[in-house]
């Protein structure tokens, strides 16, 4: 598998989720509370994880914004060399009170790496 996908349905407005997907403080919500988020195409992200002791840091250069659509993040470093290069992409779908969203891991050079996918089913399914 080059791509982890994953789709949900969230209860709130696109303008949250959104937000979910383009700010610090929406970060800070659901993946990192260590993390600084740039919030235009050309910007850099930042995050770091205390996984179980280990420090992991990340650095993504947004790509794509796309208001209430559409977010995409290029990993430009991380601690596992095979991050770098891939791309998170998510598609969001308003409908009625809830938002659909689409998110796709992909561009992996081989299989993404099983931690990787059980990692992504834990934060966003």
């Amino acid at each position: 598998m080059n791509s982890i996908k994953e789709k949900i349905i969230v209860r709130g407005s696109t303008d949250k989720v959104f937000d979910a997907l383009t700010s610090t403080a929406g970060y800070n919500g659901w993946w990192s509370k260590d993390c600084q988020i740039a919030e235009k195409p050309g910007g850099e992200s930042k995050l770091t994880f205390n996984k179980e002791g280990t420090i992991v840091s990340m650095r993504f250069r947004v790509d794509e914004v796309v208001p209430k659509k559409a977010v995409r993040w290029t990993c430009g470093a991380h601690d596992m060399e095979s991050w770098i290069g891939t791309t998170l992409n998510w598609r969001l779908a308003a409908d009625g009170d809830v938002t659909e969203v689409s998110f796709e891991h992909g561009g992996w050079k081989g299989d993404a790496p099983e931690p990787v996918i059980q990692g992504w089913r834990h934060f966003v399914g």
